[in-house]
């Protein structure tokens, strides 16, 4: 079962990838730009959600096919990545425990591993992977317990709040570490996101302007202190997926937005995820020894390439094959 494709909520993901990437390499203006992991959150809850809640009301929601899909479309790139870290990892990291990187990156439990743990950070913004990869496992499972309800939604957005108070508690009580990696802390995005997924709002000019001004405003704002992340981790992950929401109901219901679903931008939504996985490891060889303008555009050819390659060769291959292996009678487009 999928879905009629929706250009623009790539142009979301390109908008996203591109505010991740300039923040990691210490662009001026972008010390904020963290928050494009916020995006794709609540992207992602959208996205899955729409998807297993249409499959749902077709009959069922086959579980087995879900995972099946998303290890096929997730593990080869990631383990690919992992692949080439091990190996350079003795020339270009020695300090590094190649194979706990390896193994935690693998099995989706960065995200735990680096809220209670000093770890090697090479390959450790697979954190965010491993909170996407424990609501992909979860949810099949949980949606259609709130489908049957009376109202969904509310019960949603009762969760939605319960999440976002324990990720405040969490950064007051204990590390900012802690509230930032973790998947029960920071499932409130993809929550949001399912949100979105069910109510379909509708999203007013102003609304959007007010959404992409905030958005703006959390990319240009600082990283604060280590010791001072608090006020990070709860009013400004809120509010970033906050105005998320309000962007993403936005493509959603303007698939054919002429900025986001221009040909660049959809293309670039289409790498982000090879981007977001090669980019990282590169940057930290490279932006505390060599200038930003050198830093910014080599990272750039460099994971656009590898993103490409990745989709062109692994993804897409599979994608074909899986298709001709696994014929879904019920696809919709």
């Amino acid at each position: 079962m999928s879905l009629p494709y929706n250009p623009a909520l790539d142009g979301v993901r390109a908008l996203s990838i591109l505010a991740v990437v300039l923040f990691h390499c210490d662009v001026p203006g972008a010390r904020g730009g963290f928050i494009g992991l916020d995006i794709f959150f609540v992207l992602s809850g959208y996205l899955i959600t729409s998807l297993l809640t249409a499959e749902y009301r077709r009959g069922g929601i086959e579980i087995g096919r879900f995972y099946a899909h998303r290890a096929l479309r997730l593990y080869p790139t990631l383990l690919l990545m992992v692949a080439v870290y091990v190996g350079l990892a003795p020339i270009l990291w020695p300090a590094d425990d190649r194979w706990l990187s390896a193994v935690l990156a693998a099995l989706y439990v960065y995200d735990y591993a680096l809220a209670f743990r000093e770890l090697a950070y090479t390959i450790g913004h697979t954190w965010s992977l491993g909170v996407e990869e424990k609501f992909y496992l979860l949810w099949p499972l949980v949606l259609p317990l709130f489908l049957r309800t009376r109202h969904p939604v509310r019960w949603l957005v009762s969760v939605f709040l319960a999440v976002t108070a324990w990720r405040y508690f969490v950064a007051m009580n204990w590390t900012w570490s802690q509230a930032y990696f973790r998947f029960d802390t920071r499932m409130s995005g993809i929550l949001l996101g399912a949100i979105a997924a069910l109510t379909r709002f509708k999203v007013s000019t102003r609304a959007l302007a007010v959404a992409c001004m905030v958005l703006l405003v959390l990319m240009a704002l600082p990283s604060l202190p280590t010791s001072h992340q608090t006020e990070a981790v709860t009013l400004r992950i809120t509010l970033a997926e906050l105005s998320a929401f309000v962007l993403i109901c936005f493509a959603a219901e303007h698939g054919r937005a002429k900025f986001l679903a221009s040909r660049p931008m959809v293309y670039a939504g289409r790498l982000s995820y090879g981007i977001y996985l090669w980019h990282f490891p590169l940057v930290l060889l490279l932006r505390d020894t060599q200038p930003l303008w050198i830093t910014l555009p080599v990272t750039l050819v460099f994971s656009l390439a590898m993103a490409a390659i990745c989709l062109h060769l692994v993804d897409t291959p599979l994608k074909r094959w899986r298709q001709k292996a696994w014929p879904d009678g019920r696809r919709t487009a």
